[in-house]
């Protein structure tokens, strides 16, 4: 079951879309005309670059406003190549730590569902988060997956938390090298 996205989730992610705009904002104007982006944008982000203080943290508001609602993957590819930026890295570690809490949850979910009918969880059972994240990476063991996730919701200890981060990491890194 897919869990709804937190408030504080939310705004992480707006967060996030504030610390690219900034980036944006701090580049040199040969470079912002040089972004994959519209023209209007661009004209915002040159807007701000002459503007101080109070100002200024408005105009990156905007700037934030009008990158949610767009594909802004372009950008980020953008900067970590013109710029060595790491907010992409970022972007996607916290993406992997939101699909981890999502296994969890769910395995909480149905560690309780299993316990009231007086049974044990065993990886025999269907997650779809599993599912979503084995059909997003192909190369992920989807019994290793459970297994960390069981051992999680019986015994809370945080390692296996983290062989599960673990397990995505290396998948999705797979996944980039495959694609390059």
């Amino acid at each position: 079951m897919e869990q709804p996205i937190s408030r504080s989730e939310k705004k992480r992610q707006v967060k996030n879309i504030e610390n690219l705009a900034l980036e944006l904002v701090e580049l040199p104007k040969v470079t912002i005309q040089k972004l994959p982006c519209d023209d209007f944008l661009k004209k915002e982000i040159i807007a701000a670059k002459n503007l101080k203080a109070g100002s200024r943290k408005r105009q990156i508001k905007f700037i934030t406003k009008n990158l949610r609602g767009a594909d802004f993957a372009p950008l980020l590819d953008f900067l970590a190549t013109e710029k060595g930026s790491r907010l992409q890295e970022t972007q996607i570690f916290h993406e992997l730590e939101y699909l981890r809490d999502q296994i969890v949850a769910e395995t909480f979910e149905a560690q309780l569902e299993a316990e009231k009918k007086g049974a044990r969880l065993d990886s025999s059972w269907n997650c779809k988060t599993v599912d979503a994240a084995c059909a997003q990476f192909p190369n992920l063991d989807k019994g290793n997956l459970k297994d960390a996730a069981i051992k999680f919701t019986v015994t809370r200890k945080p390692v296996f938390k983290r062989e599960i981060f673990r397990m995505l990491k290396a998948a999705r890194e797979q996944q980039k090298y495959a694609q390059e």
